[in-house]
C-alpha cells in the first residue's frame, strides 16, 4: 500500500463507502447511490433548502435535484416551495424516510465501529479533529 496522505485519505473513503453500501443495500436494496447522505443530513436537519443540503453533502444542485425526484418519488422525501421564494424548496423526511434514516445512522454507527476496531477513544476523536481540519481546509481551497 501507498502511504502517502493522498493515498491514505483516498482509499480509506473509497472503503468505508464500499463496506457501508454493502451493508445498507443488504436492508435496502432500492436505495440509489447519494441518498443515504442525504437522509443522513436530513435526520440531523429536519428541514432544509436545497441549496443547504447540496452544500452540506457536497453534491451539486443538479445532481441533488435528480436524487430528490427519485427520493420524492419513492415516498422518502417531501419538496415544499417556501413562501416568498419560487426558486427554493423546503425539504423534510416522509415517515418512511425517517424509519430509513434511523436504519441508515445505526448502520454508519456500526459501520464506524467495525473500521475503527483498534483504535482507543482519544485517537478517534483525534483522528476526527484532524479530518474535520483537512476538511474544512479543502473546502476553503475549493
Amino acid at each position: 500500500m501507498i502511504h502517502t496522505l493522498h493515498f491514505q485519505l483516498l482509499a480509506a473513503h473509497t472503503l468505508f463507502q464500499r463496506t457501508f453500501l454493502k451493508h445498507i443495500h443488504r436492508v435496502y436494496p432500492d436505495l440509489l447511490p447519494g441518498q443515504p447522505k442525504v437522509i443522513d443530513f436530513l435526520m440531523r436537519t429536519p428541514s432544509a433548502c436545497q441549496r443547504e443540503i447540496a452544500d452540506a453533502c457536497l453534491l451539486e444542485p443538479p445532481t441533488l435535484s435528480l436524487i430528490l425526484r427519485k427520493m420524492e418519488r419513492a415516498g422518502l422525501v417531501i419538496r415544499k416551495k417556501t413562501p416568498g421564494n419560487r426558486k427554493n424548496s423546503a425539504v423534510r423526511l416522509t415517515a418512511k424516510g425517517k424509519q430509513i434514516g434511523e436504519k441508515i445512522l445505526e448502520l454508519f454507527e456500526e459501520n464506524e465501529q467495525r473500521l475503527c476496531r483498534g483504535l482507543r477513544k482519544n485517537e478517534c476523536t483525534a483522528l476526527s479533529k484532524a479530518l474535520r481540519t483537512i476538511f474544512d481546509n479543502a473546502r476553503k481551497e475549493a
